[in-house]
């Protein structure tokens, strides 16, 4: 299957001041229970009643969203059974199903796929993906960048506060990342600790944005790339980049000095991340980006130096809560994770916000997260699917792509369900017309019936 020549041009759809806008829009999203038009109970991978009550015709894209362990047997059930009778359709994807590795699993070019995934575009991205490269041996993927930004402003907040207290934790967040103070970088990961442990203000800049948080903790900047699925291979086209101005609010959140520090210390950070499970495969690289910010500090010979401990969520809230409990009875006051937003909102309500625990999830993008009454425990590096929704709606209707209609398939989860919600409203609001929606469940064997219902056969 070829891709159609109109993909070949770099997005145009949306540039960055188009993008810019969408930082501000409001989508009604999910609670977790129903999605949209859908019936959202998904018990065998039930589908929605569709979102204009159905065509009866193949629409022109599906957007799916999910992870790569279910969605392996979700392309090969499309390309085995479907593809020959729907040659022009058009898969947007988002980050959940961008994987280099998905193309050789599902044994199939996917040159008809292409989706959006949030950049590592921050100021250290360069130094970041040289140093994961060395490594590990192989290129950072999505998501890495932000979770060792995550590490490295739990390492700096914790050496700000002098212990390892949540409540200490949280009020110094905002005290090494947001404006003020000297500015470091990833490439100075060490010299900002060395300059937080010696009582001065700092203003960490990351690799994956300038990591400033809003009230709510979500960051005010962001960037997402497009990326094309070609010839077995990723290709970027493009990278729009976004983001707001923090408000007065914003700056006026929680922020206490740096207590400076008398002899050595050393930062507690628990990793919580999902090494098997649907989102095993990408979960692994997410963790490892994680752990290089504290490997890059201990290696450097510091007063400060970093302890760590891994838990597996399994890409399941009760192995997340689990894992979570673990390293609270152990004494960590701060986790980089969970990343998928089904295991964060439960381990966040759960256990973080409870037990005062700071969670900066490099993830988690389902916009529920926003509004957590959390008493600003919880954090993520990764913008909100409220903005990522409308990113690939743009996507769809776009040159690249050039979709008047649309169906879904999307995981029957709060990830699943809020960023469908985003992308179907975005959609129409751009006149597109939505087809079916379907949800599905994790792991089963078949999705045939789920693609017979999408493309109205």
């Amino acid at each position: 299957m070829t891709r159609h020549v109109r993909r070949r041009d770099v997005l145009s759809g949306a540039g960055a001041v188009g993008i810019a806008a969408l930082a501000g829009c409001s989508t009604e999203s999910g609670d977790g229970g129903d999605s949209g038009d859908g019936d959202g109970d998904g018990g065998d991978g039930g589908s929605g009643d569709g979102g204009d009550g159905g065509s009866g015709e193949v629409p022109d894209a599906v957007m799916i969203v999910g992870f790569p362990q279910s969605g392996i047997q979700l392309f090969r059930d499309y390309y085995s059974e479907f593809a020959e009778g729907t040659s022009d359709l058009d898969i947007i994807v988002p980050d959940g199903l961008i994987d280099a590795d998905l193309p050789g699993e599902v044994d199939n070019d996917m040159n008809n796929v292409i989706g959006t995934a949030p950049s590592a575009g921050g100021p250290g991205a360069e130094f970041f993906t040289q140093s994961y490269q060395d490594e590990y041996d192989q290129e950072p993927g999505v998501f890495t960048a932000q979770a060792y930004d995550a590490m490295a402003v739990e390492i700096l907040a914790a050496t700000a506060a002098g212990e390892n207290d949540g409540a200490a934790i949280r009020d110094r967040v905002r005290t090494v990342a947001n404006p003020d103070g000297e500015e470091f970088g990833p490439a100075d990961l060490p010299d900002a600790v060395e300059a937080v442990a010696a009582g001065d203000s700092i203003n960490y800049v990351g690799a994956s944005s300038s990591v400033d948080f809003d009230v709510n903790g979500d960051v005010a900047t962001a960037a997402y790339d497009i990326i094309d699925f070609q010839d077995g291979e990723l290709e970027t086209l493009d990278t729009v980049e976004f983001g707001n101005d923090l408000t007065e609010e914003d700056q006026g959140a929680t922020a206490a000095d740096p207590v400076g520090l008398d002899g050595e210390f050393t930062a507690r950070i628990g990793v919580l991340m999902p090494e098997t499970g649907d989102l095993g495969p990408l979960g692994g690289p997410i963790r490892d980006g994680a752990l290089l910010a504290a490997t890059q500090v201990n290696d450097a010979g510091l007063n400060v130096t970093v302890e760590t401990r891994v838990e597996d969520t399994q890409t399941d809230p009760q192995a997340g809560i689990s894992g979570a409990n673990a390293l609270v009875n152990d004494g960590f006051g701060a986790v980089v994770g969970p990343a998928s937003s089904n295991v964060n909102l439960q381990v966040a309500d759960q256990v973080f916000i409870p037990n005062g625990v700071v969670g900066i999830s490099p993830s988690s993008t389902d916009p529920n997260v926003t509004d957590l009454d959390d008493n600003g425990f919880i954090f993520r590096t990764a913008p909100s699917d409220l903005l990522q929704g409308p990113a690939m709606a743009d996507l769809a209707v776009g040159d690249n792509v050039g979709a008047s209609s649309t169906g879904t398939l999307y995981l029957n989860d709060a990830y699943g369900q809020s960023l469908e919600e985003a992308y179907v409203n975005a959609f129409q609001e751009r006149d597109g017309t939505v087809d079916q929606r379907v949800s599905f469940e994790p792991n089963q064997p078949t999705y045939s019936s789920q693609w017979s219902d999408v493309l109205n056969q």
